[in-house]
């Protein structure tokens, strides 16, 4: 009888040990923060939004910031409510900077989310851009000495415009050290993939791109980059 009941305490201790062991995982997901201004366009921040929301097993929050509490309205029109500001934002691990309406012009000029950039991305294990979204990490001076790049009908400006950054004209997805810059559009989808496979390994990032449907073209431009 001690015996038996010996082994049913074993069994449930380790059942206790294991549950505890997920609940660490799950209660320490890696947090992505998605920045959104007013007029962003829904492709390349919804992009890589629907990629991470595909990592298992709650390994990964995703989170939308931005300037205002109010709430923001796509380029398209589709209405939006944000989870935070950058005034109330969480410790990011990924930085997410899509792009929008106003990333030529009016984004960059927003001072107090250039200042969260800046400081968020000092302590992001990756931070990222999409499209347009690279002129505002260029003007939180984080393309400085960088590879990057950005909208194919905007990489000449770009370079013009942070002549210390080297501008990758014609590539989808660039990446320099932690920092992944993508063409935007379907390329959002493909540097989000790249980060997860970084974080999560290549099994993971394919089986996210097989639930996405990604065809091998997509695939091969995620990962290319990849550490051998």
């Amino acid at each position: 009888m001690k015996t038996y009941l010996l082994i049913v305490l074993t069994f449930l201790g380790l059942l206790a040990l294991n549950a505890a062991g997920q609940t660490t995982t799950n209660a320490n997901p890696v947090v992505v923060g998605i920045l959104v201004f007013d007029k962003a366009y829904i492709t390349e921040f919804a992009g890589p939004l629907d990629v991470y929301h595909h990592v298992a097993d709650g390994k990964v929050k995703v989170v939308l910031i931005s300037g205002t509490k109010k709430d923001l309205t796509t380029y398209e029109g589709l209405r939006i409510h944000t989870d935070y500001t950058v005034a109330d934002a969480p410790k990011i691990d990924v930085l997410v900077v899509p792009s929008g309406a106003g990333s030529l012009d009016t984004d960059p000029k927003n001072k107090a989310a250039l200042t969260w950039i800046k400081k968020t991305a000092a302590n992001a294990k990756f931070i990222t851009s999409h499209c347009e979204g690279a002129f505002l990490l260029a003007e939180a001076g984080l393309l400085a000495g960088k590879n990057a790049t950005t909208f194919q009908n905007d990489t000449g400006t770009l370079q013009s415009r942070f002549p210390t950054c080297s501008v990758q004209g014609g590539k989808r997805v660039v990446v320099d050290g932690n920092l992944v810059t993508s063409a935007g559009g379907l390329a959002s989808y493909e540097g989000a993939l790249y980060v997860v496979a970084r974080l999560f390994g290549e099994t993971e990032a394919k089986r996210i791109a097989g639930a996405l449907a990604f065809d091998q073209g997509n695939l091969t431009n995620a990962l290319a980059a990849l550490p051998k």
